[in-house]
């Protein structure tokens, strides 16, 4: 399966030949104060809706929706955390991420899936939320009638380890489309060439380039899957994992 990070939050668009994982405007140092009860996640919930219904009315240009949406998805995603911090405690670094999952299922050209995951560390824990991207459906991190907020304490942590994985997805995504090109050629011609092209060479950074991440270590797991941050190319998540080595560390 591959794995990487889009740059975009939502709505969720068309995955072409994935590149490099981005961070999100708004992410790196953050010192927030507390607040944001229930009722001002509500209302923040309550805006992204709005925004959505203003796009399917088309009373806001595309341009606009996804800036907007992307602002009010990331002030959502700190006022939930923020709700949960104790006295003396913020919101100290943040790195936001999208995953994108590629697989053969039905046809090649099918769109693949995507997880927007969002890290946010405070002096004495990591919280994540992450939910599925759907094209029609804002993002409010909902499970059921709860928040989708998970936390992890430095306490029970007990490092930072980095993984590979090899980009399985891509490279077969990459070889059912060379062989396609070569079964078709006699009806493709150029475009066969292109098609073969672009698959091997998309097997080839599968193959070359694998998936790297980083993962906290917990002795007795409390969640699943456990906490782990993409985009590590990024000044965001270089900058997450410096202050979560020295918490973990300081334990």
């Amino acid at each position: 399966m591959n794995e990487q990070a889009a740059e975009k939050i939502p709505p969720r668009t068309p995955s072409g030949n994935p590149g490099n994982p981005s961070p999100l405007r708004g992410e790196g140092k953050r010192v927030v104060g507390q607040g944001g009860g229930g009722d001002f996640t509500e209302e923040l919930r309550k805006d992204v809706t709005a925004l959505w219904e203003k796009r399917a009315r088309g009373d806001v240009s595309e341009r606009a929706f996804q800036k907007q949406s992307e602002q009010a998805v990331l002030d959502l995603c700190r006022a939930l955390v923020q709700r949960r911090i104790g006295e003396g405690e913020s919101i100290r670094f943040e790195h936001h991420a999208v995953r994108a999952h590629t697989k053969i299922a039905g046809s090649v050209l099918r769109e693949s899936e995507q997880e927007f995951i969002s890290l946010l560390a405070t002096e004495r824990r990591l919280f994540r939320l992450r939910t599925l991207l759907t094209p029609d459906q804002p993002l409010l991190f909902l499970d059921g009638d709860k928040d989708a907020v998970e936390e992890l304490a430095y306490e029970s942590a007990s490092g930072v380890t980095v993984r590979t994985q090899r980009r399985k997805g891509q490279i077969v995504a990459g070889l059912v489309i060379a062989s396609f090109s070569l079964l078709g050629y006699p009806w493709l011609q150029i475009t066969g060439t292109a098609l073969f092209l672009l698959g091997i060479a998309g097997a080839l950074h599968g193959l070359l380039v694998p998936t790297r991440w980083a993962e906290v270590l917990q002795p007795d797991p409390t969640v699943s899957p456990p906490f782990q941050v993409w985009a590590l190319r990024k000044k965001s998540a270089r900058r997450l994992l410096k202050f979560l080595r020295q918490k973990i560390q300081q334990r």
